[in-house]
């Protein structure tokens, strides 16, 4: 994005309207307290995207409008019986990225991160809340699922390399003997004859060696045939046994009653995280009111019963010890849910892994089911093709029977001394044929197992290639926390580097995502806790913390807005310096100052003033 960025504000906090227009870089917001220079930074916010907003007193709606050249947005928070009801198309829309937005580039001082730090409270939850998880786990059970299919396959399909280098042997023996023979059959011819031919006889001696040769195919069919029905019932013995197994896994589980438990207890969550989300926001908008500097609409003003605040939702005056009370009901409701929540999540996980596991168990029996099915279909139809061999076998000998009295008796009649030379023509011919018939289907046979070779071949491949996969995701799934952690830390070592906070040297996660910080105490470095630290050190600490998440999760590609609030831990020489290192890491960098803070005259200063009070 380039460009200026136009603001338009009506009835936001304690402005009732207000342009402004950001150039790209860095803006410094600077005013006194009570200028409305945080109601300015909510109403930003609101425009890119964050779910609150606060209403000023007495006005039924807020509207904020945040244009480009390029593009327009309009938001509106309107005031309901209900409570405060949004309306409009926000510059992020994806709730995701919506997290990302008011987690780690609205870094107003009720940021929820600053804020936990501040508090000295969890802050595991919040850091690790964009990963998904969810679907890196999806993706490599898909994967898992598909290698064993394709395993299964495999061993399924015997050894065809031996089975390849076999047929290869057998074809180049029987081309070798049919080159003989066929040179020898030349030979015999060329001995022979031809006046002394008797044709009948040589008719019936080819008949009877086209018949021999099929007689020969048949008993080489036959014999493959019952090979392939004793493998095939194998198989199905083997099938049985396994799919009787499977059937016993799958049906061992009620995989209905696993999706009704998931069902009810993702309700109940949902039921949870969503009023989670309107107790944080009830809670935040109450925080904001009792932190409020300024009097008045939304501030708070000296009454007769003691100091009194005006309602965010209903605009009556109200007593900051019963704001207080609630603030501390709400603290309780919020941890209570968390809990709920944190105990809950692991229990969808568990479910999920068991409804997947009895899927599984289904789809196996459904593949073994369909597979004993395949071999039952091809059992018969090999029993009927070697009843139909045998049958042929059996004409086959008849008619030879006969071939051989008609031929003895025509031979009875011939006393020449070519019958044995026209003999073993015949017998030589008889032979020469079979073996061509044999050369044609052991190529057949050779031609198939080299597909069947290629495609197994592709199959370990992808079984090879799945398992890198598999092995990839499992190890982003075990290391995704580890490499978050690693790049926060060593974000915020930089920006601690380039801050140059006296006291601190380091301040890290460890593996429990806990904050660890590593002091200078009497020229020694001790590590250190967050609850140790001193207010400011804390809220340093914390905005730390939230700019490395901004860096870590490229909130950059989300929001085109970084925006700073409350940098009291900061001296005009770290603001610079805080400046200097997100110069390009993001388009917009808008942040409040004081008026006595010293600005670098490079940066844009835009000068907020309380507003006049009646």
């Amino acid at each position: 994005m380039s460009g200026h960025l136009h603001l338009e504000l009506e009835n936001v906090g304690g402005i009732e309207h207000k342009q402004l227009s950001l150039a790209e870089g860095p803006t410094f917001i600077q005013g006194p307290n009570a200028a409305n220079k945080s109601s300015f930074l909510r109403g930003l916010l609101f425009a890119l995207g964050s779910r609150t907003v606060p209403v000023r007193s007495g006005a039924d709606e807020a509207r904020v409008v945040l244009s480009t050249d390029e593009r327009r947005v309009e938001r509106v928070a309107r005031r309901t019986d209900s409570g405060i009801r949004t309306e409009g198309e926000a510059w992020v829309t994806d709730a995701d990225d919506v997290t990302l937005l008011e987690r780690f580039a609205g870094l107003l001082g009720t940021n929820s991160l600053r804020s936990a730090v501040a508090r000295n409270e969890d802050v595991e939850s919040l850091l690790k809340e964009p990963m998904d998880i969810e679907a890196l786990e999806r993706e490599r059970a898909r994967k898992v699922g598909r290698k064993r299919e394709l395993t299964a396959e495999l061993e399924s399909a015997g050894d065809v390399e031996d089975r390849l280098e076999s047929t290869e042997r057998d074809l180049a023996d029987r081309r070798e003997r049919l080159e003989e023979l066929e040179s020898a059959l030349a030979e015999l011819r060329d001995e022979r004859d031809p006046a002394e031919t008797d044709d009948a006889l040589e008719q019936l001696r080819e008949e009877r060696t086209e018949l021999r040769s099929e007689a020969a195919e048949c008993e080489t069919r036959i014999e493959e045939l019952e090979a392939a029905i004793d493998r095939l019932e194998e198989r199905r013995a083997e099938l049985t046994a396994t799919l009787e197994e499977a059937r016993e896994a799958a049906e061992g589980t009620d995989v209905e009653a696993l999706e009704r438990e998931r069902e009810s207890v993702q309700s109940e969550l949902e039921d949870v995280t969503e009023r989670l989300d309107v107790l944080q926001s009830v809670l935040t908008a109450n925080r904001e009111m009792l932190d409020s500097g300024f009097t008045g609409a939304l501030g708070s003003e000296a009454g007769l019963m003691g100091d009194e605040l005006t309602c965010w939702t209903c605009g009556q005056p109200a007593s900051v010890s019963d704001v207080e009370g609630t603030v501390e009901e709400l603290v309780a409701l919020v941890e209570e849910d968390k809990r709920r929540k944190r105990e809950r999540e692991p229990e969808i996980e568990e479910l999920t892994d068991g409804i997947e596991r009895a899927r599984e168990a289904e789809r196996e029996v459904r593949r073994l089911e369909s597979e004993r099915e395949t071999v039952e279909r091809k059992l018969t139809e090999r029993r009927d093709s070697l009843e139909e061999q045998r049958e042929r076998h059996r004409a086959i000998h008849e008619r030879l029977d006969e071939l051989d009295d008609e031929v003895a008796a025509r031979r009875a009649d011939q006393a020449s001394a070519q019958s044995g030379l026209a003999e073993e023509i015949e017998e030589t011919r008889v032979e020469a044929e079979t073996l061509r018939r044999e050369v044609d289907r052991l190529e057949e046979a050779r031609d198939s197992l080299r597909e069947r070779r290629a495609e197994l071949q592709r199959k370990r491949e992808e079984v090879d290639r799945l398992s890198e996969e598999i092995t990839t995701l499992t190890d982003r799934v075990e290391n995704r926390e580890r490499e978050l952690r690693t790049v926060f830390n060593g974000t915020m070592d930089e920006l601690l580097e380039a801050l140059a906070f006296e006291g601190i040297e380091r301040v890290w996660l460890d593996g429990e995502f806990d904050l660890v910080v590593a002091r200078s105490v009497d020229g020694r470095t001790r590590s250190d806790s967050v609850e140790h630290l001193a207010e400011s050190e804390r809220e340093m600490v914390g905005l730390v913390l939230a700019l490395a998440g901004f860096v870590t999760y490229d909130v950059d590609d989300v929001s085109p807005v970084l925006v700073l609030d409350s940098l009291g831990a900061f001296d005009a020489e770290r603001t610079r310096r805080l400046v200097d290192y997100f110069a390009d890491e993001t388009d917009y960098l808008v942040a409040t100052v004081h008026p006595e803070a010293a600005v670098d005259a490079t940066f844009d200063t835009v000068q907020f003033e309380p507003p006049a009070r009646s």
